[in-house]
């Protein structure tokens, strides 16, 4: 008599195993795209800006802000990459007293035909990733805006010092 050998039928244990292999290889592919997406949001996601310290404007800065000044402006309007309309303020700034200006925060009025201020923007000058402004040095800047109402008289904006730090 012959022995009957149970052969495996086609697809029967070897299945199995090819399934469950096939299912831990899908679990650790999710698992390193979902980790790969985690660190990706993280590094690119919206972070909350720092909000810049206010600079001081005690007795001290309100009494050396005069011996700064403002001048020889030179007004244009150029336009971006994104078609829209930018307007350059250059000029110069004198620090005419004795003592070093690390940072400065100034404010700009822009006005109308009328005098009126139709536009208040605060801007630091001189942060602490650039060189102060020495005792009587004169030095370049431009500020550009690019939202300036169409009513602006086209005269450069009043500056006013609001922030002053001094060595």
């Amino acid at each position: 008599m012959t022995e009957l050998q149970d052969e495996p039928r086609l697809g029967q244990s070897e299945t199995g195993h090819q399934f469950g292999y096939a299912l831990i290889a899908g679990l650790i592919i999710v698992l390193i795209l979902a980790v790969a997406g985690y660190f990706w949001i993280e590094k690119t996601g919206t972070k909350p800006i720092a909000q810049a310290v206010p600079l001081p404007m005690g007795a001290a800065e309100q009494a050396y802000a005069p011996q700064i000044d403002f001048g020889s402006f030179d007004l244009s309007r150029t336009t971006n990459f994104l078609n829209q309309q930018v307007t350059n303020v250059a000029g110069v700034v004198s620090n005419n007293g004795p003592r070093t200006v690390l940072e400065m925060e100034v404010s700009m009025e822009f006005h109308d035909l009328s005098q009126n201020v139709i536009l208040r923007e605060k801007q630091r000058m001189f942060g602490t990733k650039e060189k102060p402004l020495q005792s009587l040095e004169k030095r370049s800047f431009q500020l550009n805006f690019e939202t300036i109402p169409d009513g602006w008289n086209q005269v450069p904006p009043t500056f006013t010092i609001t922030g002053l730090r001094l060595q």
